[in-house]
């Protein structure tokens, strides 16, 4: 409703007040959340194990030695330091997540409701609900981009910087500073793309040794981590047709069709870059589907700037309002798992609410339903 709103009402008020009401929408939902989700058991056994934040100053050498990076770690000291839980820490990342990227989006689309409304479908589960230290890194890496057209490498740096001591893939985004904002030609994006949905449907092996011997180029750690991704069937798993195959493929070739006015836009070529990058990583990279996903999101978070860039070249309202109707069935599909409450999908059904629990207290379904749904998951992979 806030999308179709901001539609009609693009004007500079209009679009602020409706971000907003979508953003606190969006960081109440998950920063609220009670034992819903994934992975938020390992971050409350993670965040118990964390020294405050007087100690870890105290105490560079422990610091260092911490398993997970230092700015996370960081983040959660301070929060303890002032008494918070892991329920508490949920709330901060969401806010400063969603803040990122809503202050972002205005100066990339004069539709930013809409592509909260993207990220909200394409997005958001999987960052805000699982892996909360990469979301904050790819929201700093999305808030970086701004940085780009007008060649502001300084800020740019220091922000992607940050962006790596939450998750050290954010380091891919260093070089692209001097290539994302290159116009590329229709036939280059086909062509790789399309290469790559070959290469995927006839399954040509070609990344796992490689992959295996990068990983031990950084470290015993890394290479223990790629071991991990390689050697266990739940990670290692193979990339399959899908529905998803086919979308990508679709909305890539929906793009190009405007891509001459959209690299007229000031962002627009940036973000069609990034789309494109994380399609790369979708179809060249489909023997390891766990690393690809995580490293794509870096770069798939460019669409949610892109799909209302193609609305923006609609020079017809009730053109636009077909195109959002389209864009959101699009976003749906990625979440309908969870919007239909498929059974692999039942860590986030029904979703369960910090304050109504604290208010009428009752035991939480919420690690059974964890298990159950990462159960789904394995079975899926295998």
């Amino acid at each position: 409703m806030l999308a179709v709103l901001n539609v009609q009402m693009h004007d500079k008020l209009s679009s602020q007040l409706l971000s907003g009401i979508a953003a606190l929408l969006l960081i109440a939902i998950a920063g609220l959340r009670y034992e819903t989700g994934g992975d938020w058991d390992t971050y409350a056994e993670m965040y118990a194990s964390f020294p405050p934040l007087s100690r870890l100053l105290g105490r560079p050498i422990e610091f260092l030695q911490q398993p997970v990076e230092e700015g996370f770690v960081l983040l959660c000291a301070f929060v303890k330091s002032l008494g918070g839980t892991i329920q508490h820490l949920f709330f901060v990342v969401t806010a400063i997540d969603i803040l990122l990227i809503s202050c972002a989006l205005p100066k990339y689309t004069k539709y930013p409701v809409v592509a909260l409304m993207c990220y909200y479908g394409l997005l958001y589960f999987s960052l805000e609900m699982i892996y909360i230290r990469q979301a904050t890194a790819v929201a700093l890496c999305f808030f970086a981009l701004q940085y780009i057209r007008p060649k502001r490498i300084v800020p740019y740096l220091l922000v992607v910087l940050l962006a790596c001591t939450f998750h050290r893939v954010a380091a891919l985004m260093l070089p692209l500073f001097f290539v994302l904002d290159k116009k590329i030609s229709e036939w280059i994006y086909l062509t790789v793309v399309g290469v790559g949905a070959i290469v995927m449907l006839i399954g040509v092996p070609w990344l796992q040794t490689i992959f295996l011997t990068i990983a031990g180029w950084f470290g015993e750690l890394y290479a223990e981590k790629a071991e991990m991704y390689v050697r266990t069937a739940m990670f290692s798993a193979n990339r399959g047709v899908s529905l998803g195959f086919v979308l990508n493929l679709l909305i890539l070739v929906v793009v190009i069709s405007f891509k001459r006015k959209i690299d007229e836009l000031p962002y627009g070529t940036i973000m069609l870059n990034m789309f494109a990058l994380s399609l790369v990583l979708y179809y060249y990279c489909f023997e390891l589907v766990e690393v690809s996903n995580r490293v794509r999101l870096f770069f798939f978070i460019g669409i949610i700037a892109l799909l209302p860039m193609v609305l923006e070249v609609l020079p017809i309202f009730m053109e636009r309002i077909t195109g959002l109707v389209v864009v959101a069935l699009y976003c749906f599909c990625f979440a309908r798992g969870i919007f239909l409450e498929y059974p692999q999908a039942a860590a986030y059904n029904p979703y369960q609410n910090y304050i109504e629990y604290k208010i009428h207290p009752r035991p939480s379904t919420g690690k059974q339903r964890l298990e159950q749904s990462e159960r789904f998951f394995r079975d899926e992979r295998q």
